[in-house]
């Protein structure tokens, strides 16, 4: 494991990158599509092994997931992302890999909150004026390899 980048300690960089994910997360739980969607470059991809069509462009992702959100308060449903074990590698000084597990509760008003998807996310972070953008992510279902 790499202990150092070439300006900052891991450590330090480690913290950085828990706490995008954790702000990206926090926003698209809340609805906050717009805001959620400035996490991602302008030219992003999100892709993954449940769905053969990538979105390609902030525009197209923010879009899907807008339909998304609009479809769980149609249904009564909140959603919740758990992301942990995560691993990553810094590229440079401006660019990271990061792979997590994530889970995705599904919580009904007055219902038990259910597990509904279980994924691996690998994604590619860029350093944007100051703070971290996704620029790809590919996501795997499991179940679904």
């Amino acid at each position: 494991m790499t202990t150092t980048t070439t300006t900052r300690p891991f450590a330090e960089l480690y913290a950085d990158v828990q706490d995008f994910y954790a702000r990206h997360m926090h926003l698209v739980d809340e609805g906050r599509v717009e805001e959620w969607g400035d996490t991602f470059t302008t030219d992003a991809t999100i892709s993954n092994n449940a769905n053969p069509r990538p979105a390609h462009g902030r525009e197209a992702i923010v879009a899907v997931i807008r339909r998304a959100h609009a479809e769980l308060e149609r249904r009564g449903v909140q959603h919740r992302h758990w992301m942990g074990m995560l691993s990553i590698e810094p590229v440079d000084e401006n660019t990271v890999r990061a792979t997590s597990y994530a889970l995705l509760m599904a919580v009904g008003r007055g219902a038990v909150p259910v597990i509904d998807r279980s994924t691996e996310c690998h994604d590619l972070l860029v350093r944007v004026d100051g703070d971290w953008q996704i620029r790809e992510r590919r996501v795997l279902h499991d179940g679904k390899h």
